[in-house]
């Protein structure tokens, strides 16, 4: 058994067979020595989890016994924000630094243990912002965790996972904090924290059932930028999001619920490359789930959702030997005036709005083509006010020299002129790296809101279809609102060997673009506006509903197809189909209830979540306990 005692970039030059259970990493090897099974609870018990109100909590001596166990790892931070309030937390320069923007240039953020990039979801108690007069004036922990458990070793987070369910508390866990659905934080709650389970570990000649090859070990809390890092040092690659998303965790949520990335076209979606997968289960146990062993959880945790069946700690996952190259080009084209910073090389300026719409037919036609040639493209319609739209293109073909990329992508570009009288230049193509290098700062919590729709082949059956999906995108921007669209196509027959992720939405193996809808609305203004209480949350229920209508545009289009797990709206309808496919999700459910029978891992919308629901005052937060419906 192969036990690294660095958190770091290693390398193997010998063949490796893999075992059962075995352990990836130092940090596994620091397990509890002694396992009890749980009881399994009665769903006649206590409607709700228990919170600090409620006189069941926990004692200080107990919580105090708990960090005694844990070695001094368990955290009861305060949230970030706290130094710009009244109060003895109050720092000016602290509060400057946060909103000034200058943490944004840092890691401050991804190494807060209660920062998560979607704030919102937290219920806005605590908000960041020098003015904080009026009803915001305070600030609460909210929807944030109680308590944090900092895991650096198996034994944490069996530890945590063992007092949570014991004592009926909610459990969350958080990586990186990349979510968009509230899924890193909750009212009440304990907060497994694996963000600093490091480890990139290359494997140049791997063995294990119906695989032999490159492959690489990655800690739970490997973030994209030290992926990066380790491929350009060890010459290899491996399927992860492109910079500059740089701090998402691979090993996390993202293979979990899929995983999209620029070679998704080529090799399929994270959650396909996934040989093995260690975790720590509702029980306590730690175990290893591969083709083999825990065949369930195998099955389970490659693309359906991630904080539903257990706390992973580590996964293997396939490599190909050489870092691999893009062939890019970017352009665009507005109309009406545009802020430079919004333009790409080339841009042409268009008079007629029919035109600009014309256009962005013409590219979604052509998206086919790009996923079809195993590519990646981004094609984004920015609403600017009034009748000033922007269109941004980029082509990233892995694999593609300059010279094929330009002739690939002429034809493009000869329509924009032709069909719809754009007069752009055909941009000149270029190869730049997959890998590149990164140091994990430049990320900081937004306050956007978005929904989704995968955008299936049957829409390029025809001409007509094409037509009505580009009217149906033009009207939710015409709405005020701006679409994203990135074409990857991940079907099953891509994947090589018996690996491809069954847990994985039919719908995504189905699909040529995934387009998002977002909002221009800065949510948290809301609350810092905030004159009357309640406003706020008034307002964003109406913005929210607004986007739902904009994007029913997309779904009407679109029958009998989904959204991404990952990067989804909070209120998408029909989820269990949506998310994770009908026929899927029966199956995803069972291993859900024989797995975890006293739902100790719930977030919103997930496998099994239909059974809670957080009871907020405003309806959309975490800021409230959890309670069986």
């Amino acid at each position: 058994m192969h036990v690294t005692q660095r958190l770091v970039v290693g390398i193997l030059a010998v063949a490796v067979l893999a075992k059962q259970d075995e352990v990836n990493f130092g940090f596994e090897a620091k397990q509890l020595t002694r396992y009890a099974p749980p009881v399994t609870v009665n769903y006649s018990g206590p409607r709700c989890k228990i919170g600090p109100q409620d006189a069941g909590w926990p004692a200080a001596d107990e919580w105090a016994r708990l960090n005694t166990t844990l070695d001094g790892k368990l955290l009861r931070p305060s949230p970030a924000p706290a130094v710009c309030y009244p109060g003895p937390s109050y720092n000016a320069g602290a509060c400057e630094f946060l909103v000034g923007g200058a943490a944004r240039r840092t890691r401050f953020w991804l190494d807060d243990p209660l920062g998560v990039l979607s704030p919102w979801t937290q219920g806005n108690t605590c908000l960041l912002s020098a003015n904080v007069s009026g009803p915001a004036r305070s600030c609460t922990r909210g929807g944030f965790p109680d308590y944090v458990v900092n895991a650096t070793s198996v034994k944490d987070i069996q530890v945590a996972v063992n007092f949570a369910r014991n004592n009926n508390i909610r459990l969350i866990i958080k990586n990186t904090g990349h979510d968009f659905l509230g899924r890193s934080n909750g009212y009440g709650s304990i907060s497994v924290w694996t963000h600093h389970l490091k480890g990139v570990e290359y494997v140049p000649n791997f063995k294990t059932s119906q695989y032999q090859g490159p492959a690489v070990r990655l800690g739970a809390g490997t973030e994209t930028w030290e992926a990066n890092n380790a491929m350009i040092a060890q010459n290899f690659t491996i399927a992860i999001p492109k910079l500059p998303t740089e701090t998402v965790g691979i090993a996390g949520g993202w293979f979990q619920g899929g995983g999209h990335s620029n070679l998704a076209s080529l090799w399929g979606l994270g959650a396909d490359q996934v040989l093995s997968i260690n975790l720590v289960t509702a029980d306590g146990k730690f175990v290893t789930a591969n083709k083999n062993t825990n065949k369930d959880l195998f099955f389970a945790l490659r693309g359906g959702g991630g904080s539903t069946y257990g706390i992973v700690t580590s996964i293997i996952a396939k490599a190909s030997k050489g870092l691999i190259t893009l062939g890019s080009a970017t352009y665009g084209f507005t109309t009406g005036p545009i802020a430079p910073s919004a333009l790409q090389n080339p841009t042409a300026n268009i008079s007629n709005t029919e035109s600009f719409w014309k256009g962005v037919e013409i590219y979604l036609t052509f998206a086919e083509s790009i996923v079809n040639a195993g590519g990646f493209g981004h094609g984004d319609v920015t609403y600017h006010g009034n009748t000033s739209f922007s269109f941004a293109g980029t082509f990233l073909m892995p694999g593609f020299s300059a010279g094929k990329t330009q002739e690939f992508i002429s034809p493009l570009f000869e329509a924009f002129r032709t069909k719809a009288g754009i007069n752009i230049t055909t941009p000149v193509a270029t190869v730049i790296a997959y890998a590149e290098p990164g140091n994990g700062t430049n990320s900081s919590p937004g306050s956007s809101t978005f929904s989704s729709r995968l955008l299936p082949r049957t829409n390029w059956s025809n001409t007509t279809i094409i037509a009505q999906t580009s009217s149906a995108v033009r009207r939710a921007v015409e709405r005020g609102f701006s679409v994203r669209t990135r074409a990857y196509g991940p079907k099953l027959e891509l994947v090589k060997g018996p690996y491809a992720a069954q847990g994985v939405s039919p719908h995504m193996r189905n699909m040529v673009i995934h387009l998002t809808v977002f909002s221009l609305l800065d949510v948290s203004s809301l609350w810092i506006l905030e004159s009357v209480p309640g406003e706020a949350a008034s307002k964003f229920k109406a913005e929210l509903a607004r986007l739902e209508d904009a994007t029913d545009e997309i779904r009407r289009v679109t029958p009998g197809s989904g959204a991404y797990y990952n990067e989804a709206g909070r209120l998408e309808p029909d989820w269990q189909d949506s998310f994770f496919g009908k026929e899927n999700y029966g199956r995803l459910l069972k291993v859900k209830k024989e797995r975890d029978s006293w739902g100790l891992f719930w977030v919103h919308k997930g496998v099994g979540s239909e059974g809670w629901r957080v009871e907020s005052a405003d309806g959309l937060s975490n800021n409230g306990p959890l309670c069986r419906v």
